[in-house]
């Protein structure tokens, strides 16, 4: 067989685009079923109700059912080829280690009230948009389906589709580095605020490094639900006056928390690599 450097520039452009197929069908897959279930949603038993307030009222559940109903299609893919799902995903439940899993849920936990206690750093002009695109999440109705898709199945979901389908997808082909930046970038890219996008790319970067160093998405799965629960706390906190001028009261509060979690964040990651 040739190598790389012997293939001319349309095997080259073709091979690309093989894999750029063979790993964007479950993202593609991800971004469409939640929408039109939210579409079939509104036109099948809310029509009454204006599409702006529909989303409000019943969004987070017919996002939550897209997202179920693409892990079925993607489980069903598989079958029909006759390949085992949790191979073709990555995702190796029975190598799960109970201490493990509490440290790397903790990590992702860590690191977004890291993330959260810098962005206060910045001016407020900076993160305006950022803000309120983060509290948009917790304005709707169904507050309990809310809370399931941004701390479990959302998690579940994208390490499926990022680190699993389209990260193998990259690594049969490209080198780990390449498959990494790439796969991190289309995951940064997928989340459309700027800030978003750019703390997004470098979480991606750690995520893609761990599944290939463990061989199993498992732990990246665990450690974006860690990184996704404390939005769903700080909202809980947020709810209750009280609470939030106890907890969220002052600035120097907030860089506090940051600074316990970003020691955390550092002591974690030399145990993990020197384990």
């Amino acid at each position: 067989m040739a190598g790389k450097e012997d293939l001319t520039f349309q095997q080259k452009l073709w091979i690309l685009g093989s894999v750029c197929w063979k790993g964007g069908k479950p993202l593609l897959l991800y971004m469409l079923m939640p929408s039109l279930c939210m579409a079939l949603g509104h036109s099948l038993f809310h029509r009454d109700i204006p599409l702006q307030e529909f989303v409000s009222y019943g969004g987070n559940f017919y996002t939550f059912l897209g997202m179920l109903l693409t892990v079925w299609i993607l489980w069903r893919s598989s079958k029909k080829k006759g390949h085992s799902f949790f191979e073709d995903a990555t995702l190796y439940l029975d190598q799960a280690r109970p201490k493990k899993t509490l440290l790397f849920a903790l990590f992702g936990a860590a690191l977004a009230v890291t993330v959260s206690a810098v962005l206060t750093l910045l001016p407020r002009w900076a993160v305006s948009s950022y803000s309120e695109a983060s509290q948009t999440m917790f304005k709707g109705y169904d507050i309990l389906f809310t809370v399931i898709t941004t701390v479990v199945t959302s998690p579940l979901l994208e390490e499926l589709v990022f680190r699993g389908y389209m990260l193998n997808a990259f690594l049969e082909r490209y080198g780990e580095r390449t498959a990494i930046i790439v796969v991190s970038a289309v995951f940064a890219l997928c989340h459309g605020q700027i800030l978003w996008i750019l703390y997004a790319f470098g979480i991606g970067l750690i995520m893609a490094w761990v599944s290939i160093r463990e061989d199993n998405i498992y732990y990246t799965v665990v450690m974006h639900m860690g990184y996704n629960a404390p939005s769903a706390i700080a909202w809980l906190i947020r709810s209750f006056p009280s609470a939030s001028a106890l907890f969220y009261g002052s600035r120097w509060l907030v860089l506090g928390y940051g600074l316990v979690s970003g020691m955390t964040v550092l002591l974690l990651a030399r145990y993990y690599l020197k384990k």
